[in-house]
């Protein structure tokens, strides 16, 4: 019976430390009022309900308040404008990085198969071999040296 004691003391000592959770209550974009335990996400103007402490007050002049209010979603649109082209940038380089990659796996290939020489042949349309002449062998290497130089840097 002892333990049962303890625990209920402990409960009753602890349990008003706990409710003592701050509140927040602010409105939405479409006017409802929401509470919660964590602050609103973003600039969103909030306030303790226990009214102890409040954060960005809006007790300012109903103009004010609304030119402000508005001159921060222009900002806030701003911003996310900015990250969605800075995003589009971003995927844009990344896409062309892996072209240019592919493109020198696939020039290095082409250079590899002309400096080894051997009998290279090319399919024709209608499916059957064509080898490759000498003239047309070293014409086919200038052109992959050129490939290899356009599309890789000295890094790869």
């Amino acid at each position: 019976m002892s333990k049962a004691r303890w625990l209920a003391f402990v409960m009753m000592m602890v349990l008003p430390w706990m409710a003592h959770a701050q509140v927040y209550k602010w409105k939405d974009k479409n006017g409802v009022t929401l509470y919660s335990d964590s602050p609103p996400p973003g600039n969103v103007p909030y306030e303790l309900v226990d009214n102890v402490r409040s954060a960005p007050k809006t007790a300012a002049t109903p103009s004010g308040n609304a030119e402000s209010q508005a001159a921060r979603n222009a900002a806030a649109l701003r911003r996310q404008a900015e990250a969605e082209q800075e995003r589009r940038n971003d995927e844009k380089k990344r896409a062309e990085d892996e072209a240019r990659k592919t493109n020198c796996q696939n020039a290095r290939a082409n250079y590899q198969n002309f400096k080894v020489g051997g009998r290279i042949y090319k399919m024709t349309p209608e499916g059957e071999r064509e080898y490759l002449g000498d003239e047309d062998i070293q014409r086919g290497l200038e052109e992959a040296t050129k490939e290899v130089k356009q599309y890789c840097s000295d890094e790869e």
